[in-house]
């Protein structure tokens, strides 16, 4: 008797993504056989409209948040302080315990990752 390895999983994360406000993986992705259903990890794949805000500020929370800029000029928001996303490649990591918001300056595609993936105030 031979066993199988694992397959990888493949994708798109802009397809995966649609029905969940860019997430694709994490530990509100359905079904506990669903190999993106992971509480260690979130990953997000969007893009913000130019303009586009967030009126509120996200809550300080348990998780570790890296952002990262694909295209655009995005910029993320703290209490004392902002951070211009402006390069390809460029990042911020924050958290746990800080609070945020965002200003898309341009159409901006950002990955964001999350850990670990679980329920926090502000939902998906």
């Amino acid at each position: 008797m031979t066993s199988q390895s694992p397959r990888p999983v493949t994708g798109n994360a802009a397809a995966a993504s649609k029905n969940t406000r860019g997430w694709f993986l994490g530990h509100f992705i359905p079904g506990e056989d669903n190999p993106l259903h992971n509480a260690d990890l979130e990953v997000k794949w969007f893009t913000h409209a130019k303009g586009e805000t967030r009126p509120e500020w996200s809550p300080a929370n348990g998780v570790r948040t890296l952002n990262i800029l694909i295209r655009g000029r995005f910029v993320l928001l703290f209490p004392e302080h902002e951070v211009l996303l402006e390069k390809e490649g460029d990042f911020v990591l924050f958290g746990p315990g800080i609070a945020h918001s965002f200003r898309s300056e341009n159409e901006s595609l950002v990955l964001t990752v999350r850990w670990p993936s679980i329920p926090v105030a502000t939902g998906v």
